[in-house]
């Protein structure tokens, strides 16, 4: 187990894996304000032959407070008097939110009234510091990892461990009358999906967060992996069933505030039902499982129980219409037309019908309309761009999907467009730069110094679309990118991209995507 899991475990999390064999890196962090000293320490022995990882060195308890903050450490060898902030202070700020933490103080004769403070906080490992040697320091460090290995051994044999073994499938089977929660009556079991897998937030403190904001509530919550989390939740006994249902939804919506708030991060959340006692756990475990494999049919916040994830029947001849739609506009090079049908197809259809069979085959189906044109144009490294949408079709959402297949169909775009000459080329890039502008015909005409007829009928053999199409289509494609970032008014993104009334920027919007800007955000 590495030790950021020790860590979790300790703050009521469990641990992803649990190993006696491996061999345990634990962190080490040297604060010390003397440059000469700090660097002597850290060059003093190999650290990855004693199973140590040796952290960046900080000069102050300031430094050492924001290192301990960010990397994590399990030791921490720290002066005493330094500048800014001492080592004690640093040490008390520490433990106010990390605990399993072991220090090794650097002591000086004249220092003894601070190591009779450092006493009080628990602390009993001194080296003086002008009497430092690779084998008093490797003593201290041994005691140290020996009393935190014995820290992990106690922990991995607590009723939680049990609990988290029992909800990954390692065992089958648990004593009824084993006590999990600290509550007696029954629970919900909700699995939770976080779909950020990444945030600045330590882990280490989600749980004591989420117990602070949602202190009304009794819950004991676990994190199972990187992304996912199940929480237990005491749903109170004199509630009717219709107070009971209203109860656990105002805990769902208050959780995923929690987690947009301190997390930056939206969340799926599967209900897996009633635990009246230990036996329901495994069934419920499962019903909430199956609920959240449907997570990549939503966005954003989501609540999945039995009525969301309900699948609704499409007519084969409505897909089979939208299929051909388009491959043909893939083989004509319309690919805006293409883009437009393809986000019309996930965002309503494969959507609504939440059904993964369905999902399948419409990716394997657009794949092969893109293999196939990219064969045509010679661009054969497409097979490892659609092979990667196939791996993933279950783990991303079906947004995600849809977007991989209009960033593939902006690829066969550009690659085409490198075949246009150098008129045309040169058309598009201007364009590009001047399409919020009033620009038309004429003025690229004038520009390129060729006539508005000849430019008009070699854009068109070309690209296969009128001027005014095509500057439609970079408004459009514009305006789309916009509206999903989400920080700006639809009047401002009308201006932004050439438009002199939001109306008509509405009308045209509206054509081109099937939706209007206020239903595509």
């Amino acid at each position: 187990m590495d030790r950021l899991s020790a860590k979790i475990f300790q703050q009521g999390y469990l641990p992803n894996s649990i190993s006696k064999e491996e061999n345990i890196m634990y962190k080490v962090l040297v604060v010390e304000d003397m440059d000469i000293t700090r660097e002597d320490i850290m060059a003093l022995i190999d650290w990855k032959q004693y199973d140590f990882e040796l952290l960046p060195g900080a000069r102050n308890g300031k430094i050492g407070l924001e290192y301990a903050r960010k990397f994590h450490p399990d030791i921490v060898i720290t002066d005493i008097k330094m500048p800014i902030m001492t080592g004690l202070t640093m040490i008390e700020e520490i433990m106010e939110q990390d605990k399993h933490i072991k220090y090794i103080l650097l002591t000086a004769y004249e220092e003894f009234e601070y190591a009779k403070k450092a006493l009080t906080l628990g602390i009993h490992s001194f080296i003086l510091k002008y009497e430092i040697n690779r084998e008093i320091l490797l003593a201290e460090l041994r005691k140290c990892q020996e009393e935190l290995t014995m820290q992990e051994e106690i922990e991995n044999v607590t009723i939680r461990h049990k609990l988290e073994k029992l909800l990954k499938g390692d065992i089958k089977t648990i004593y009824v009358e084993e006590k999990f929660f600290n509550w007696i009556g029954r629970s919900v079991l909700l699995d939770i999906w976080r779909w950020k897998t990444w945030t600045e937030f330590g882990e280490e403190n989600l749980r004591d967060v989420l117990k602070e904001e949602l202190r009304e509530y009794r819950f004991e919550f676990l994190k199972i992996e990187a992304q996912e989390y199940i929480v237990f939740l005491r749903i109170p006994e004199t509630h009717s069933e219709a107070e009971r249902h209203q109860y656990l939804r105002g805990f769902i919506i208050a959780f995923q505030y929690t987690c947009e708030k301190i997390l930056e991060s939206c969340t799926a959340i599967a209900i897996g039902g009633y635990v009246n006692c230990n036996r329901d756990i495994g069934e419920c475990r499962q019903q909430a499982l199956e609920y959240l494999s449907r997570r990549i049919f939503f966005r954003g916040n989501c609540i999945l129980d039995r009525d969301s994830v309900m699948q609704n029947p499409v007519a084969p001849e409505i897909m089979e219409e939208k299929y051909n739609n388009i491959q043909k506009s893939i083989r004509d090079n319309q690919f805006l037309t293409a883009k437009k049908n393809i986000r019309e197809l996930f965002e309503n259809e494969i959507a609504n019908a939440r059904n993964v069979d369905l999902l399948k085959k419409t990716v394997v189906k657009l794949s092969y309309f893109l293999r196939e044109k990219g064969y045509a144009i010679n661009l054969e490294e497409f097979d490892t761009y659609l092979e990667s949408i196939s791996m993933n079709i279950l783990t991303d959402t079906i947004y995600h999907t849809e977007e991989r297949f209009e960033y593939l169909l902006d690829i066969l775009h550009e690659y085409i467009e490198q075949k246009y000459s150098r008129k045309v080329r040169e058309t598009i890039n201007y364009l590009r730069k001047h399409y919020m502008e009033n620009v038309g015909l004429n003025e690229a005409a004038d520009f390129l110094d060729i006539t508005p007829i000849y430019l008009s009928h070699l854009f068109k053999k070309e690209t296969g679309l009128t001027f005014s199409a095509y500057i439609t289509k970079l408004r459009m494609e514009k305006a789309i990118e916009l509206l999903r970032r989400g920080d700006l008014k639809i009047y401002e993104i009308s201006e932004i991209v050439g438009y002199q009334t939001v109306q008509y920027f509405s009308k045209v919007f509206k054509k081109e995507t099937g939706k209007s800007p206020k239903e595509f955000v």
